[in-house]
């Protein structure tokens, strides 16, 4: 019994029930499927509920295989830095906030605006938080940049037909050399010169990319821009720009904003702050529930290379501001120092021994996730009770030595402050 796909190649039956029984086909709406010389695939017999293939998520409600997912925000909302992070947290298997990948995953990214080396400093910055290096990306996440115009589909004015460009057919090819798991395109009014309000137009476009999923079994991600001045709440489809085909092509569309002076008021954030925390809510899910909304704060990270770079990194707005007895507790414990008479570093990490977050987890504080504890410090600083300083143990000599906590009192006196 022969079965031809669109999009693809012919194959047998029996691989076509392998790819169902996969979840290969997020929608099986999406293939044309011929049997027997017929356009329908008829199915009228019974089942066991147990047996039904579960659906192929590569990361529940964000990234599901053969299908395409929209995350839509204004230019400074940080889209491509929450992908950078995506990457990485798939390429190690690990959690990011409510993105929990089913294993190690393979990520092909096509980035138009940001060039290799741009990349490199984002994926550094945001290496620091997961504590890993480049090394741990190696053929795991693949960069693809275009050597001159990123367009990937051209539309004929007069027959609305849609090609492929040389870029396109140069990523399909890296897809079937290197199998990914999932593809991210950014951003999506890049990668064709269609009218992007012609929903007719739109709709093709979008075809294509829910045919490229389906085709090679992977999970697509389009970047896309918000409309201008939209005022409209988190997780509103209407707030993606152009025509409304995409968000109907989409099995699940994210929204990403600014956090709004109103929230900042109810978080006790300054006014000025606020733009360094953006907010992700679902927006469209056709196969999980849509989850509450995320929050992230784009953190600066000092590179080896002498730049400081932001990168997107999980944030808790704080459910409570700490008593004076708690602020109290810590800039005691500041002032003591470390177990081995060196003075504590700000940095909130779990590699570093004089990180201060190991110092919050103490009892009587027990501030354990690092977006609280970031939360904490910025309240301590806040007091103006501790400073960031320079200091030399003593009997040492530096030109310029490392950085610790030290109070307006300067201790701890266990180093020689140089600042």
């Amino acid at each position: 019994m022969d079965a031809e796909i669109r999009g693809g190649a012919a194959m047998n039956a029996t691989a076509l029930q392998s790819i169902y029984a996969s979840g290969g086909f997020g929608d099986p709406i999406t293939p044309v499927i011929t049997i027997m010389g017929q356009a329908i695939a008829v199915d009228d017999s019974d089942w066991e509920e147990a047996a039904i293939p579960v659906r192929a998520w590569l990361a529940k409600g964000y990234l599901l295989r053969g299908a395409v997912t929209v995350v839509s925000g204004p230019g400074s909302a940080g889209k491509s830095s929450l992908m950078v992070s995506w990457c990485i947290a798939m390429a190690l298997a690990a959690e990011f906030a409510g993105f929990k990948p089913v294993g190690s995953l393979k990520v092909l990214t096509y980035n138009v605006e940001d060039d290799a080396i741009e990349q490199r400093r984002r994926m550094s910055a945001a290496l620091r938080h997961f504590g890993a290096t480049p090394s741990q990306l190696q053929k795991r996440v693949v960069r693809l940049t275009p050597a001159g115009v990123g367009t990937l589909l051209r539309r004929d004015p007069i027959t609305g037909r849609l090609t492929f460009t040389e870029a396109m057919t140069a990523i399909e090819r890296e897809i079937e050399e290197r199998m990914p798991d999932v593809l991210i395109l950014d951003p999506l009014v890049e990668l064709h010169d269609a009218e992007e309000n012609d929903n007719t137009a739109i709709r093709a476009v979008m075809a294509k990319f829910r045919s490229l999923a389906a085709q090679y079994n992977i999970a697509v991600v389009l970047l896309h821009h918000s409309r201008k001045g939209s005022s409209a709440t988190p997780g509103d489809p209407d707030t993606l720009r152009g025509a409304s085909a995409i968000v109907g092509a989409a099995r699940v569309v994210l929204t990403l904003s600014v956090m709004t002076s109103e929230e900042a008021g109810a978080f006790g954030l300054p006014e000025a702050h606020r733009f360094h925390y953006v907010r992700l809510d679902g927006a469209k899910s056709n196969y999980a529930p849509l989850h509450e909304a995320e929050w992230f704060e784009r953190v600066a990270y000092d590179l080896d290379n002498g730049e400081t770079v932001a990168a997107c990194i999980p944030w808790e707005p704080p459910s409570k501001v700490l008593t004076a007895e708690v602020i109290n507790t810590i800039i005691g414990i500041i002032e003591r120092g470390t177990a081995h008479a060196l003075p504590w570093s700000d940095r909130i990490s779990d590699s570093e021994p004089r990180s201060i977050s190991r110092a919050l987890e103490v009892k009587g504080i027990e501030i354990s996730s690092k977006a609280a504890q970031r939360e904490a410090m910025k309240q301590v600083m806040a007091t103006g009770r501790v400073v960031v300083a320079v200091y030399q143990r003593t009997g040492r000599s530096a030109a310029e030595g490392p950085k610790g906590l030290r109070s307006e009192g300067g201790l701890p006196s266990c180093v020689e402050w140089l600042s």
